[in-house]
């Protein structure tokens, strides 16, 4: 079996050591970074979770219609939301985007 490529996406330019100026999801900046690490040759980024973070799904569905055959790992935290809602958001992004580019994975 091959070894995939991962990557992490963010939704702006800031990190920990540089502020974010402007909004906290950059729409141009996800499609921009997302073309970056398939044109790069990332197989797969990871999309993080965390209680401030923008929502997951939305930023996965934003990346993966700005690019051809990059795929996702959505970071879920179980409890929060119902098993059979996440299962019918990933089941409804993955028919939309083609199938076989969405995953997920769960924070215990």
């Amino acid at each position: 079996m091959p070894i995939e490529i991962l990557g992490m996406i963010a939704t702006t330019a800031g990190s920990e050591s540089k502020a974010v100026d402007g909004p906290v999801v950059d729409a141009a900046y996800v499609r921009e970074f997302s073309r970056a690490h398939e044109e790069s040759g990332f197989d797969r980024v990871l999309i993080g979770y965390s209680a401030s973070s923008p929502d997951g799904f939305a930023v996965a569905a934003a990346a993966l219609h700005a690019t051809e055959r990059l795929k996702v790992l959505i970071a879920h935290r179980p409890g929060f939301v119902a098993p059979t809602v996440v299962a019918r958001k990933l089941a409804t992004l993955d028919h939309l985007t083609g199938g076989g580019r969405v995953a997920i994975h769960h924070i215990t």
